[in-house]
């Protein structure tokens, strides 16, 4: 009996052992990494209100709808244990409220602390401490063919099982340089992946399988129609100056740089202005054929793209010095930095399921002299998106009138919603037409929820 019993014992120690040695031969660096970071990572769930628009077909006549909830939902990553959570700009764009889920099905409201369209990033505060949180680590050290992991929340998946979802790859590419989009993001300085990066995967964390700290803030992906294994993230060196300026409430925005520079396909590191802007907020004692080399306080390496440029000056103020390459000879010359307006200082309309705003851009003493307000945006089943209206076109005058001011805007839509009229928007976009490089349309629109929009956009329309 007794031996019996040694043996029993004996047995079940073995098989605790050998249970023990496999689930450890199951463990990877991948397993650990995504242990290690999983429960950072966040479902980022958005609400907005917009009016949409119906169409009847046997009376012939659309009319408006009542203001119904749009929802749509991003990933983003806790890096701090008192409540910091990083996600894409793109991803809480228009938010009328925001809430973040983290693993297990927590659910918290989150307050926007700051947000730079530039470089698709935003930043998000819960209230409370003790979150789980992932450390951030140094991109700059990359390798092409180096392991990574991609976590996020695809296609809400995150919502069946209260956990996010992974994906591995490598780093197909480093320092991707795409310039500034219609949305006015600089895809610049981009990290490339063959990790699956699907839709709800924006704003979550790129990992490193060496040592599971995040190297990146997915952001991106090719059209799935033209290609496959093509996903971007924001790399984290950009992203911590980036965080470092919102979290002490200062402004990200990136500097206003009155230079347009030339792209050679020959020689794609370097920065040579090709044009001198003299309109701006500042203006710089620069010539057409000006290399830009680095600041001249020695805080920066040398620039190669634009995206350097912007990371050097991002959160200066003031006089700097920079030096540059003039007809072969080096130089220091002073220009003045100034950040531009913070995007949660900016006020746009809503009308319609439109969003107009004021957008500054470097070229617009030649392209945009009058201060045309800009079309940022068109809600999907909106009466604007039925009536035609495109966004990043600009308003070029409503029922014949100019109106350059955002709450001169709102104020005469306003009154057009009160009363119940249509008004005839004509707007202006830059295509190729016969013998000119714009192109005209009219778009005759119910006008309906009138408002001032933005973070701190006050009620009404004064």
């Amino acid at each position: 009996m007794l031996i019996r019993k040694i043996i029993l014992v004996h047995l079940f120690l073995v098989s605790g052992i050998l249970a023990s040695d496999i689930a450890k031969s199951r463990e990877t660096a991948i397993t650990r990494a995504i242990e290690k970071v999983g429960p950072a990572v966040a479902s980022i769930n958005v609400e907005q209100h917009v009016s949409s628009f119906s169409f009847d077909p046997f009376f012939g006549f659309g009319f408006p709808r009542d203001i119904i909830p749009m929802k749509s939902s991003g990933s983003g990553v806790m890096i701090s244990p008192d409540g910091y959570v990083l996600t894409n700009h793109h991803v809480i764009k228009g938010a009328d409220r925001i809430t973040v889920i983290l693993s297990g099905g927590n659910e918290y409201d989150a307050q926007l602390v700051g947000t730079d369209e530039t470089s698709d990033l935003a930043l998000l505060k819960l209230d409370g401490n003790n979150y789980p949180y992932a450390e951030l680590g140094d991109s700059d050290d990359l390798m092409i063919g180096e392991w990574i992991i991609a976590i996020g929340n695809p296609f809400q998946l995150f919502s069946v099982s209260n956990k996010p979802s992974a994906s591995v790859g490598i780093i197909s590419a480093i320092h991707m340089d795409f310039g500034q989009q219609k949305s006015g993001k600089v895809f610049q300085d981009m990290i490339q992946t063959d990790a699956a990066i699907n839709s709800g995967n924006s704003g979550g964390p790129l990992i490193s399988l060496d040592n599971g700290e995040v190297i990146g803030i997915n952001s991106a992906t090719f059209s799935k129609r033209m290609s496959e294994g093509l996903g971007f993230a924001v790399s984290m060196v950009r992203a911590c100056r980036v965080i470092e300026l919102l979290e002490r409430d200062a402004n990200p925005s990136p500097p206003y740089i009155p230079i347009s520079f030339a792209t050679d396909k020959d020689n794609e590191d370097e920065l040579v202005a090709a044009a001198v802007y003299q309109k701006q907020p500042v203006a710089w004692p620069l010539k057409p054929g000006d290399r830009l080399i680095a600041l001249g306080d020695g805080t920066s390496s040398e620039f190669k793209h634009q995206a350097d440029l912007i990371h050097a000056l991002r959160g200066r103020v003031g006089e700097l010095e920079l030096l540059v390459e003039r007809d072969g000879e080096k130089k220091a010359v002073s220009i003045l930095v100034k950040p531009r307006p913070e995007l949660m200082d900016r006020i746009g309309v809503h009308a319609s399921g439109i969003i107009f705003g004021k957008e500054e851009l470097k070229d617009d003493e030649s392209m945009n002299p009058v201060g045309l307000l800009l079309i940022h945006s068109v809600a999907e089943a909106s009466i604007g998106a039925l009536s035609s209206v495109e966004s990043y076109a600009y308003l070029s005058s409503v029922d014949g009138n100019l109106i350059t001011s955002a709450k001169a805007l709102c104020a005469y839509l306003k009154e057009a919603e009160s009363s119940g009229k249509k008004v005839r928007l004509l707007t202006t976009s830059f295509n190729w037409e016969y013998r000119a490089q714009t192109t005209y349309n009219t778009h005759q629109i119910m006008v309906t929820d009138v408002k001032l929009v933005g973070p701190r956009a006050p009620a009404g329309c004064s």
